[in-house]
């Protein structure tokens, strides 16, 4: 039987086998608040809630977590994939402006970034939603764009040190 996958905030993404976004990027794609909507799925229905670069950008995220976890099968997974907020490429656009340019380039006038998260942010949020066998570890994306000239020596560095990991990875079950 094949996993039920859905991607939340996937925009071009075609990891799952169902998609839900505020700005769907295809037919195949719901549009979903999923700030206050219901997720328009039926109760215990997916194997894994995947959410990749979405968490920051929320407002509400216990509603998000609320929801992910009532679409979820019982020991069903939640993976969640945000900025680091101890990276150290984001202390001089973030903290000193600049950063908000970025969201321009996509179609959007502002910047929709909410939140910056560390481990025990994602820790503390996925107990408080009651999730178990939580596990956050630092991550680096390789279809970073900007991170792909240095790819292997991001890599090397932020095996010593939590800094140069630009996103953090939450894998945990119903």
């Amino acid at each position: 039987m094949k996993k039920k996958i859905l991607n939340v905030g996937c925009g071009n993404d075609t990891y799952g086998t169902h998609f839900i976004d505020f700005y769907p990027a295809g037919p195949k794609i719901l549009k979903c608040d999923v700030n206050k909507e219901r997720f328009p799925f039926p109760d215990n229905y997916f194997d894994e809630v995947y959410s990749k670069y979405l968490f920051e950008h929320l407002n509400n995220f216990f509603h998000f977590l609320k929801e992910a976890r009532r679409v979820l099968k019982k020991s069903g997974t939640l993976v969640i994939i945000t900025d680091n907020a101890g990276f150290w490429g984001i202390f001089g656009t973030v903290h000193h402006g600049g950063y908000e340019k970025r969201s321009v380039d996509k179609g959007h006038e502002e910047d929709k970034h909410y939140a910056l998260f560390t481990p025990n942010h994602l820790v503390n949020w996925l107990n408080l939603t009651n999730f178990k066998n939580i596990k956050v570890n630092y991550y680096i994306d390789d279809e970073v764009i900007f991170l792909k000239k240095h790819l292997l020596w991001i890599k090397i560095i932020s095996f010593f040190t939590k800094r140069f990991s630009p996103q953090i990875k939450a894998i945990c079950e119903k």
